[in-house]
């Protein structure tokens, strides 16, 4: 990231900014260590851009020289301390206990490159994280369970609740089979009533069509049909008669092919 904010302008030169882009992160200030990288390793910090005093002072003796390394290393201690103290407090507002009990199903999440005998991963990369269900077989202490996994896995039953996730099955009912549909050319049927009536643009042409009441068929089995194709199919049906009674006339007038 340092590196990327240094030579976005010039990304052919990056070699020449890299001890630069090191130096720039090893001297900023980090929050954890209440300090920087620099001071933390080497207990003072560098002179950026400080003229070289012309007298030289005399060098601190080894007592006092390791007595301010022990306080540095007491604050960076302190420092550190805090800041787990922060992040811990941070992740805790996300996490929820979990518990599970003999006999409960769990999804196991699986480290990438790691595990490979419980299910087979071409691309780990993009595999899902979770696999199962697995039966729980008992509770190891406080915080980790024992699962049923398959009997050639390779890899220890024992996992962190961490790795563990409830598996909730879903009960949507499926149908294993289609419904049947109601083939017209296999059923002696005809129209009795047209219900509706509706143009249906097929390319540049409006072809009218006709919501047809079957006989011998429940009222759930209307259809929409091509006016033309039905009527000429069934030219005496009880329906055209109704239609032309209810409407004063041909059901809908031809459509023009000439344009």
């Amino acid at each position: 990231m340092y590196l990327r904010c240094a030579v976005s302008q010039c990304p052919r030169q990056w070699k020449a900014w890299l001890a630069q882009a090191e130096f720039w992160y090893n001297t900023t200030f980090h929050s954890s260590l209440g300090c920087t990288p620099f001071r933390a390793l080497y207990g003072y910090d560098p002179m950026v851009g400080a003229m070289v005093e012309a007298t030289v002072k005399p060098p601190a003796s080894i007592a006092e020289f390791v007595l301010d390394r022990q306080l540095q290393s007491s604050l960076l201690r302190d420092n550190l301390a805090r800041a787990q103290l922060r992040m811990k407090q941070a992740a805790d507002c996300k996490r929820t206990d979990v518990e599970f009990h003999v006999g409960d199903q769990v999804l196991l999440k699986l480290q990438p490159y790691a595990q490979s005998s419980v299910v087979n991963r071409p691309f780990p990369k993009l595999a899902l994280k979770y696999y199962g269900p697995f039966s729980v077989l008992e509770r190891v202490g406080a915080a980790a369970y024992k699962l049923d996994l398959p009997p050639d896995s390779l890899i220890h039953p024992t996992f962190h609740v961490s790795q563990l996730k409830p598996f909730r099955p879903d009960f949507t009912p499926v149908y294993s089979k289609l419904p049947s549909l109601i083939d017209l050319h296999s059923v002696d049927v005809e129209p009795v009533q047209v219900l509706d009536r509706r143009l249906v643009k097929k390319g540049n042409t409006a072809i009218p069509q006709v919501l047809i009441k079957w006989d011998k068929l429940p009222e759930a089995s209307t259809t929409w049909e091509d006016y033309y194709v039905v009527k000429e199919r069934y030219p005496t049906a009880p329906a055209w008669g109704q239609a032309s009674s209810s409407a004063g006339g041909a059901v809908m007038p031809r459509a023009s092919t000439s344009a």
